[in-house]
């Protein structure tokens, strides 16, 4: 009588992950003339992770008495992907999960031609969810003059700890990489508008990228809003423009500064103020050369309030104060005068 047995019934195990880690003992109700054992030992490096990161499964024992007819290992990872068919090197296998979820892992091993099988408890599942994290532009968007650009400041809080990297991509084809306990970051626009999103990363990869919002960096084509020339309570007195100010704003970029320009006249004589020297120069009209210096630029402060000094002023003239406002996308909004005639 023949005393071989068969060889070719084949054993299949599902392994669980449980815990991390599970083991397969062999064939449930093996019968007792079956030879040889499968049984595999596997771990998954996480079971919670975030959106758009991976798992990495590890075969750390596998037992296979009958050598000559290697086992087929198959993973099914949980969500709509196919089943993984492993190389028969392999003792790795990765897999990134795009979409949150609960998704449970199952490892088979299958020899031959199965004719049986045997399934262990299923392991527990890889639990994916979007990663923590708030960002945003301090505010969204900027003026700026033609083909300047404008620096935005993005903001970031909640970053969770165990994140090592983040990565910002600004819209513009660059990315910035940032340390994890980076609450801002800024960065410079040409003109145009755009989306950022933030990525996260850690030892399972990098997240599935998040949007961060939105910055516009616009051309400021306006004038500015307003201009004024504060008169003086007595403005026919001389020793009240003293100091010459007045007032102005602008909605979009904000103001550069204001350009002044003094005269004083009798019925004869025509005066120019040069303020580097602070004095009235006499003006012949088609003779004199009027220097940069007949025109003062002055700066506003935060209330848009501007200012200038001027000496030599006295009873008997005229005084003409001309003024222009300048934004700083270099708009202007055309020259303002006021004409005063000085009694006292």
């Amino acid at each position: 009588m023949n005393s071989a047995r068969p060889r070719g019934l084949a054993a299949m195990l599902t392994l669980a992950l449980g815990a991390g880690t599970v083991a397969g003992a062999g064939l449930l109700a093996t019968p007792a003339w079956a030879e040889g054992t499968l049984s595999g030992t596997y771990t998954l490096d996480s079971t919670s992770i975030w959106t758009g990161q991976q798992v990495t499964l590890t075969q750390s024992e596998l037992v296979d008495d009958t050598p000559e007819t290697p086992a087929e290992r198959t993973v099914d990872w949980g969500d709509s992907s196919p089943v993984e068919t492993l190389p028969a090197d392999a003792v790795k296998a990765t897999h990134k999960y795009a979409a949150n979820g609960s998704y449970t892992v199952k490892v088979t091993l299958t020899e031959g031609e199965t004719a049986g099988a045997v399934t262990l408890a299923n392991g527990p599942a890889v639990q994916v969810a979007s990663a923590a994290g708030t960002f945003k532009f301090n505010v969204s968007s900027n003026w700026t003059w033609e083909g300047g650009g404008a620096t935005a400041k993005l903001l970031l809080s909640g970053v969770p700890a165990n994140a090592t990297r983040v990565w910002v991509a600004w819209g513009d084809g660059k990315t910035s990489l940032l340390g994890p306990t980076h609450t801002s970051t800024t960065h410079y626009y040409p003109v145009g508008s755009y989306a950022a999103k933030v990525t996260l990363e850690n030892a399972q990869g990098k997240t599935t990228a998040k949007a961060a919002g939105s910055y516009a960096a616009k051309v400021d084509t306006w004038k500015p809003a307003t201009s004024t020339l504060k008169v003086p309570s007595k403005p026919s007195k001389a020793a009240s423009w003293k100091t010459i100010q007045g007032t102005a704003k602008d909605n979009q970029i904000g103001m550069d500064s204001v350009g002044v320009q003094l005269w004083k006249w009798t019925s004869t004589k025509d005066y120019y103020y040069n303020f580097s020297t602070k004095k009235w120069v006499k003006y012949t009209p088609g003779k004199t050369k009027i220097p940069n210096a007949a025109v003062s630029w002055r700066g506003v402060d935060a209330k848009g309030v501007w200012k200038v000094g001027v000496a030599g002023l006295s009873k008997g003239y005229y005084l003409e104060v001309d003024y222009v406002a300048l934004d700083r996308a270099g708009n202007a909004n055309g020259w303002k005068y006021r004409v005063q005639k000085l009694t006292s």
